[in-house]
């Protein structure tokens, strides 16, 4: 049975919402510790501000931040801008191999927990925790494909670069294959 949005149910929870916004202003309510759809910060608009809504350290965020000033010296606003996306495409990077590993772990407690401790399996149950913890290290294809696309962006990036220092990227070309011509646009992800 379909779901029908009839004019009486739209008015409920049009009154519904009223009160969940008024509770909210009034202070009966708390707002939640951090955004619900922020769950791993790569599509975050600011960064600085998902790094500390996620409870990252802000300070080696930072200190990211100045590394890679002191290491490509940027001249002028353009190269600045460059090497500052360039720090944030490789924290973003750090961030996707950290929650690759923070929900393989999660997982890998959870299928251990659920074996009985101290008794033998048999071989029926050794299959089928063998086969399900090979295709929990297999099915990572969300993060293994944002990751992709931010090593892209890296590499775009640094051949921005090169081409605004040298006139050239010198054939600079691993993963990414992308033209160059909107450098300054954030990548979309889908």
């Amino acid at each position: 049975m379909a779901y029908q949005l009839t004019p009486k149910r739209l008015a409920a929870a049009r009154a519904n919402l009223a009160k969940a916004w008024a509770a909210h202003r009034a202070g009966k309510v708390p707002w939640p510790a951090r955004p619900p759809a922020l769950k791993h910060g790569f599509f975050a608009l600011d960064l600085r501000q998902s790094v500390i809504q996620l409870g990252e350290d802000v300070q080696e965020y930072d200190e990211h931040l100045r590394r890679f000033q002191r290491v490509f010296t940027p001249l002028g606003e353009t190269e600045e801008r460059i090497v500052r996306r360039m720090a944030e495409a490789a924290w973003r990077l750090l961030r996707g191999y950290r929650a690759r590993a923070h929900a393989q772990t999660k997982k890998l407690r959870k299928a251990l927990e659920t074996v009985a401790p101290h008794a033998p399996l048999d071989i029926g149950q050794t299959k089928r925790l063998a086969l399900y913890l090979v295709e929990m290290f297999w099915d990572e294809h969300y993060i293994v494909n944002c990751v992709s696309r931010l090593r892209n962006q890296f590499e775009r990036l640094f051949r921005v670069l090169l081409i605004k220092r040298t006139g050239s990227d010198y054939g600079f070309r691993i993963f990414s294959n992308r033209r160059l011509s909107k450098w300054d646009q954030a990548v979309p992800f889908v």
